[in-house]
């Protein structure tokens, strides 16, 4: 169940506000005992979360996997979790449960060192629940000649070409295409509705 609320927070779109919205009434039923449905929307995010199906999560647990090599005891993931009960009780478990990497072989090349001059372009939204804006802000920071691309008031994780905001896809679109980065950094506004 929090996999399925961490989820649902992560896009402030209304079809997606309307799916969550739905989701959060069809646990309220169940909770409550009533006997409900599961709605057609919600049915590929359940095979998602029930059996991996759907999303691209291989190619991203041999990315973070890769880098460094992640314990391999259950009982330090669950000391982990009790610990961080009280102060967050509805994500803690997930984000301090056991994942794929603690299954997987120490990391075979030695991690990637960037360089701090590295040219990158960074693209944040001011709200984002997964990679909060602070932490974007920071990494900005430590690379002096990345450039900022800010999404102003949106509450969204992953923009570029899935959230529909064509001052942010045109500077993803203009740094890959042309590999410059802008000349400043730039605060994109979101748009209402």
């Amino acid at each position: 169940m929090p996999l399925l609320l961490f989820s649902g927070i992560a896009d402030d779109t209304v079809p997606a506000r309307a799916s969550f919205g739905e989701l959060v009434s069809v646990l309220a039923e169940a909770a409550e005992g009533r006997p409900t449905t599961v709605p057609p929307m919600l049915v590929p995010e359940l095979r998602y979360v029930l059996r991996g199906e759907g999303e691209p999560t291989g190619a991203q647990s041999a990315v973070i996997c890769g880098d460094v090599a992640a314990a391999r005891d259950p009982e330090l993931y669950w000391r982990d979790i009790e610990r961080n009960r009280t102060a967050h009780p509805l994500f803690g478990a997930l984000t301090n449960n056991i994942n794929p990497c603690a299954f997987w072989d120490p990391p075979r090349e030695e991690p990637t060192q960037v360089r701090r001059d590295v040219p990158a372009l960074i693209v944040a939204a001011t709200g984002d629940p997964r990679t909060t804006y602070k932490g974007s802000v920071e990494l900005h920071k430590q690379l002096p000649s990345s450039r900022l691309v800010t999404l102003d008031g949106a509450n969204r994780h992953a923009l570029f070409g899935r959230y529909g905001n064509a001052c942010v896809d045109d500077q993803v679109n203009r740094y890959l295409a042309t590999g410059r980065l802008p000349a400043r950094d730039r605060t994109c506004l979101k748009h209402a509705g």
